[in-house]
């Protein structure tokens, strides 16, 4: 099934995301506002396609905040980004990108390890399925997943450096798959850095919409 880019799609990933992060998300019918609990509170508001004055009427409220981070999920990054300009805001990433995966033919079965060594962990919380990945008792890699109606959204794929180049990226989005899969998904979604792109394109997902971040 495909995932048409609106500002419900990103709703979806924001409840995901919330889900696996204890955040609250709140939609003020402008933006969409996260308490930032685990980041000295600072507060990140999300904007879908706006138009450039609405893009710079929340620009202008979060240059005065020196605890707001904006970020922006647009077709129109360039344009809004130098209509920014006179507000000398600082970018602090204009290279994240929302994608997606279908979830028909991904594989149900446990993934196999990359190395005897490394021992794959589960848990279940609430509405988030979290795996790890241990080596020796050091903790090699980890991620996170949650269902939303009939989406999956992937969270904090994260190798520890010492462990990269080991396969474990994929390891842990094959192992996350796999037990999301129990719960009927459709569509998987996930926002993505630069570094981490590579890796979701290998394993089968396509960019939506490009996603820049801007603070005072």
């Amino acid at each position: 099934m495909g995932a048409q880019v609106d500002r419900e799609l990103l709703r979806t990933w924001i409840t995901g995301w919330s889900a696996c992060r204890g955040y609250e998300p709140h939609d003020d019918g402008r933006t969409t506002s996260v308490l930032l609990t685990d980041q000295q509170d600072q507060t990140e508001h999300f904007l879908f396609e706006p138009s450039t004055e609405q893009f710079l009427d929340v620009a202008a409220e979060t240059r005065q905040d020196p605890m707001r981070v904006l970020t922006v999920v647009t077709s129109r990054m360039q344009e809004l980004i130098d209509a920014a300009a006179p507000l000398r805001m600082r970018v602090t990433d204009r290279q994240q990108s929302l994608m997606r995966v279908d979830m028909h033919g991904q594989d149900v079965e446990d993934p196999r390890a990359p190395g005897d060594d490394f021992v794959l962990g589960r848990i279940r919380d609430g509405a988030c399925r979290r795996v790890t990945v241990h080596s020796h008792g050091r903790l090699a890699a980890r991620g996170s997943v949650s269902a939303v109606g009939e989406y999956a959204v992937y969270d904090r794929i994260v190798t520890e450096e010492e462990f990269r180049r080991r396969g474990l990226g994929s390891y842990v989005m094959r192992a996350l798959t796999a037990g999301v899969l129990e719960d009927d998904v459709t569509t998987g979604l996930l926002m993505a850095s630069a570094d981490g792109r590579a890796l979701y394109e290998f394993l089968g997902w396509q960019h939506l919409i490009d996603v820049f971040v801007i603070r005072g």
